[in-house]
């Protein structure tokens, strides 16, 4: 692998100021571009008409606001998860920026996007920079979702397009572990499409005995009707003990964390992958992380959006501590723990549903 030399701090300081000082142009550059765009659109406009505004300035704030609340969650739920795990090793852990670490989070995506993005000689070029915002897209997608009171867009089957966001998710791994040209990297790609093809049959049951009980495939309708009878934590709570395990499998965290394992591939499907690359991959398994707690509270604890908000956080501290408590396992007990375990017990328990739902 070719790595260039940098002569000086100073000239890595300077590099980090112009890729700063070029993307607020870029920004400044396209805003004055459809700035002028629009006034002479609104030139030719014929006297007497409505005016027809080239860009909806209002809906594109609304439509972005939600993915920069995503993207800032993301980065304090990693120090949320740093603190915790300080807490439970008995050590420090961030506290050096700002008051108490607050603002870590942000030192830590500044210092991984200044860093230089180093592509291997040997690696797919085109797919190796493509994975990353493949991944991040399609983390964010799933965010369209969210369960809201009010909104604009409602997903009529939005439970079948959380079970297709969640399939498409690995392709992005896929492409990166594939493109780096690294058997570590390859082999932590196939783990990722393996794991992830096996649990989502599990996953497929558990939808089927939450929509059973619901009557809807709508994750607003399926929290509004807990809100008016009872939390489907109740009947269903070996379908919700499941439903973590498949979760944590398919978000590939801690004790099923194989696609990234250190100690057999030395980082995974991301071992090539530096600065803003890593970072963005970062963001995205994070926001998949976060997804799938507000979709925990959503089905098994639905009601008023203040209730799902307090169990997603409950959900997301579930995630760390998992993570601090159980050591990674053997694969072959990960692959057994779904076909053997885990499918049986779904069977069983959409038979259950069936037989109640229907007396």
């Amino acid at each position: 692998m070719n790595y260039k030399a940098k002569p000086s701090l100073i000239m890595v300081s300077v590099e980090c100021l112009f890729k700063t000082l070029s993307s607020v142009a870029v920004f400044f550059g396209a805003s004055t571009l459809l700035s002028l765009c629009q006034v002479s659109a609104d030139s030719f406009t014929p006297l007497g008409s409505t005016k027809a505004a080239l860009v909806d300035w209002v809906g594109v704030v609304v439509g972005v606001i939600p993915f920069v609340g995503v993207l800032l969650a993301v980065g304090f739920y990693t120090l949320l998860e740093r603190k915790i795990l300080a807490i439970i090793m008995i050590r420090k852990g961030p506290s050096k920026v700002s008051y108490m670490g607050i603002l870590q989070p942000f030192s830590d995506a500044g210092k991984l996007l200044c860093k230089e993005f180093i592509v291997p000689t040997r690696a797919n070029v085109g797919p190796f920079i493509l994975a990353p915002a493949l991944m991040l897209t399609i983390s964010l997608l799933g965010w369209l979702l969210y369960p809201y009171k009010s909104a604009e867009v409602f997903y009529v089957f939005g439970v079948i397009l959380f079970m297709v966001i969640t399939s498409v998710s690995v392709y992005g791994v896929m492409m990166s572990g594939w493109a780096s040209n690294s058997k570590y990297s390859l082999l932590g790609a196939v783990r990722a499409m393996a794991q992830s093809i096996s649990y989502e049959i599990p996953m497929g049951f558990i939808f089927f005995c939450v929509v059973l009980c619901s009557g809807v495939f709508m994750f607003q309708e399926i929290s509004v009707f807990q809100q008016s009878s009872f939390f489907f934590f109740f009947p269903l709570c070996v379908v919700m003990v499941v439903w973590m395990l498949c979760m944590l499998a398919e978000t590939n965290r801690a004790p099923f964390d194989f696609v990234e394992g250190e100690s057999e591939l030395v980082s995974g499907y991301n071992v090539e992958y530096s600065g803003g690359g890593f970072a963005v991959m970062f963001i995205a398994e994070y926001s998949s992380i976060l997804l799938s707690s507000v979709m925990s509270a959503a089905m098994f604890f639905g009601g008023n959006e203040a209730l799902i908000g307090v169990f997603m956080m409950a959900f997301a501290v579930f995630f760390v501590v998992i993570r601090a408590s159980l050591p990674r396992l053997r694969y072959d007990k990960l692959m057994s723990l779904c076909w053997t375990v885990l499918l049986c017990v779904m069977l069983m328990a959409s038979v259950c549903v069936v037989v109640l739902v229907s007396v």
